[in-house]
């Protein structure tokens, strides 16, 4: 597998957004005041901005939570990109791999459970060796097939230094997927920030709509404050 973790998280997130954008455009073709919708779509792009044309004061709520998110996102963003970084340099200086080759997610992983990529105890292709005696006892032909699919070629080769080295590369990775999981949860938390902003835009211009005031004056040229409430 090619294809970067972080990369996938971000392609997944977008595909969430523009779902959610989808939905708020068929929200809003449903809307029943020109106004209302008008509002709803505002805050559907930009949390805050439909609360805020009504003089709404809600809507700063919505554009600071915002602005929260998205500095959370890159924050763990760059964090996630660092510590993968530092995984890759850490095992390049410990545990021998050549810098020239372009390691998959799996590669990576593995290197978290085994020692080396040898046959020798505890390396990943005795483990192989092992996976196929035990799926295919009586079969050598299938064994060879299952071993030459899997194992690591001598390019690939590993070899940490210690169990402590292995064990501080684990962490680094390990603190990467978690922020790539922070990534993923704070995204959904800016799509639910637009879909409440935009509903809570909806609610109020219906609200203002049923309230229309205006100010007339007296025959005496004195003003008067007319206030219309439709049920």
């Amino acid at each position: 597998m090619n294809i970067n973790f972080k990369k996938s998280v971000s392609r997944n997130s977008f595909k969430l957004y523009i779902l959610f954008v989808l939905m708020i455009f068929v929200a809003g073709l449903q809307a029943e005041q020109t106004n209302g919708r008008k509002q709803m779509f505002k805050s559907a792009l930009i949390p805050g901005w439909g609360e805020l044309s009504q003089d709404n004061k809600t809507g700063y709520i919505f554009l600071a939570s915002e602005l929260i998110l998205w500095s959370s996102v890159f924050y763990f963003q760059q964090e996630s990109d660092l510590k993968d970084t530092a995984s890759r340099n850490y095992a390049i200086k410990y545990a021998h791999i050549d810098p020239e080759l372009e390691l998959t997610e799996d590669y990576l992983y593995d290197l978290r459970k085994h020692l080396s990529s040898g046959y020798e105890t505890g390396g990943f292709n005795a483990g192989v060796v092992e996976t196929a005696k035990a799926m295919f006892p009586d079969d050598l032909v299938k064994q060879d097939e299952y071993i030459g699919a899997n194992v690591y070629s001598d390019e690939f080769y590993w070899e940490w230094d210690s169990r402590e080295n292995k064990h501080d590369y684990a962490i680094f990775r390990k603190r990467m997927v978690q922020y790539s999981g922070y990534i993923k949860g704070i995204t959904g938390g800016i799509i639910a920030n637009h879909l409440v902003s935009a509903l809570n835009s909806l609610i109020f211009a219906k609200k203002q709509n049923k309230v229309k005031m205006n100010v007339q004056f007296d025959t005496e040229m004195n003003p008067v404050l007319l206030v219309n409430y439709k049920f």
